[in-house]
């Protein structure tokens, strides 16, 4: 099986009071993301992490089941974090384009970073302030429950977004501008 998450943020505070995270601390944010995590990614499984891993807390990291990929933001993943994650993830550079079951599928952080093609993206970063673009889906762990997400999720959304969501999803302002007072 294959899993994408993003915006773990363990060990970070701020992450959990800013995104009002439904946990009363750190530790108990960071038990829930790791039991979550495991539930769900198996042994040999594969995970994606796109970005904002958390704290470089070994203890953290050896926890966590699957062979995973790691594609560091610039905002959070300092070398330190990077270094650490090296050591149990293959890192992968930004705009990584993965081919899973017939689809092309471009990893990044920051949706704006996104290089221009016909890629169906996945990406972190605005953690549930939007979960779908026109051409891309947010696979933060806010955005899903603080879980991982699989392939079949992912190609879910890819297929409804494709075929059926329709500009009411994808509007970027409410209302057509004309004024109705008056």
């Amino acid at each position: 099986m294959i899993y994408f998450t993003a915006d773990t943020h363990f060990g970070h505070e701020r992450t959990r009071a800013l995104h009002k995270r439904p946990f009363n601390s750190v530790e108990e944010m960071n038990a829930a993301l790791i039991r979550n995590w495991n539930d769900v990614v198996g042994i040999k499984d594969v995970i994606y992490h796109l970005g904002d891993f958390g704290v470089a807390d070994p203890q953290i990291l050896r926890q966590l089941k699957g062979e995973m990929y790691f594609l560091p933001s610039q905002d959070y993943d300092d070398q330190t974090v990077i270094d650490l994650l090296s050591q149990r993830a293959r890192i992968i550079q930004p705009n990584t384009v993965i081919v899973e079951e017939g689809y092309a599928l471009q990893l990044v952080h920051e949706p704006l970073t996104a290089a221009a093609g016909d890629h169906f993206y996945l990406f972190g970063h605005i953690h549930r302030l939007q979960m779908v673009k026109r051409n891309g889906l947010c696979v933060s762990s806010d955005a899903h429950f603080f879980n991982p997400i699989s392939l079949e999720t992912v190609l879910y959304y890819r297929k409804a977004i494709n075929e059926y969501y329709d500009g009411n999803v994808f509007l970027e302002r409410l209302g057509n501008g004309e004024s109705r007072m008056g």
